[in-house]
């Protein structure tokens, strides 16, 4: 019984790369209405794997380059799969040279962070540079938006003229030493708090009254207050001096 316990956390990790595989076969077959929420799925089957593996003490180095790969995956190739299809009849070659940035910005991230692991200089509190999950998690998101939009108006472009300035945006962000707040961490300080209680039923009221919109919000409000938390400290610094 102690071996399968001490496999849940490498299955839960798979369960995410299986979700990146999935967006991969359906932008191929033209789904761009399942693709993307494949890549939210995906994120809550990353954000477990870890916990999974303290709670059952099944922490590995096995685990740890697992999870990577199957980051990669799930929120480097598949995000620039969907940033690639979506952009390939405008224009093929900004497709293709968009989603390599992507994808690239992705790798180097996570290569970064593993090499920070190791070397001890990471934070529990902040990450260096955009998540990779924060990133396909936004690009997952305007293409939700994207969907949605085109099924009620049934000729809205907006997010395809925006799509590649963000996906640029969001390449460099990650490959950046901008410190971004670790949201698990901050989910996880306040659970006890009643006002944290309140906020998630509001959450789920409006996941469920706005699927397709509330996404990008969240997403956007995350990458928003962490260059607010930036512009504050900075302020602050200034007026501290002499």
């Amino acid at each position: 019984m102690k071996d399968i316990t001490k496999k849940i956390p490498l299955l839960c990790s798979l369960a995410n790369l299986g979700c990146g595989f999935g967006v991969a076969m359906c932008v191929v077959n033209g789904r761009y209405d399942l693709a993307p929420w494949l890549i939210i799925i995906a994120m809550l089957f990353d954000a477990y794997d870890g916990r999974l593996a303290r709670y059952f003490n099944a922490t590995s180095r096995l685990g740890c380059e697992l999870d990577s790969l199957c980051d990669v995956t799930t929120f480097g190739i598949a995000p620039a799969m969907l940033v690639g299809g979506l952009l390939q009849h405008r224009s093929p070659m900004l497709g293709w040279l968009l989603g390599f940035l992507f994808v690239s910005a992705a790798v180097y991230r996570l290569a970064r962070f593993n090499a920070m692991v190791e070397e001890g200089t990471d934070s529990k509190q902040y990450f260096t540079g955009l998540p990779t999950t924060g990133a396909g998690g936004m690009v997952a998101a305007l293409v939700i938006l994207h969907e949605y939009l085109i099924y009620r108006s049934h000729s809205s472009n907006i997010i395809l003229e925006i799509l590649p300035i963000v996906s640029v945006i969001l390449s460099v962000l990650m490959v950046t030493r901008v410190k971004f707040p670790n949201s698990m961490v901050a989910v996880a300080d306040k659970l006890s708090s009643p006002i944290y209680a309140f906020l998630v039923v509001i959450g789920t009221i409006l996941f469920a009254l706005f699927p397709q919109i509330l996404p990008t919000l969240l997403f956007g409000g995350y990458i928003i207050v962490a260059f607010l938390g930036i512009l504050k400290e900075k302020l602050a610094l200034k007026a501290h001096k002499p």
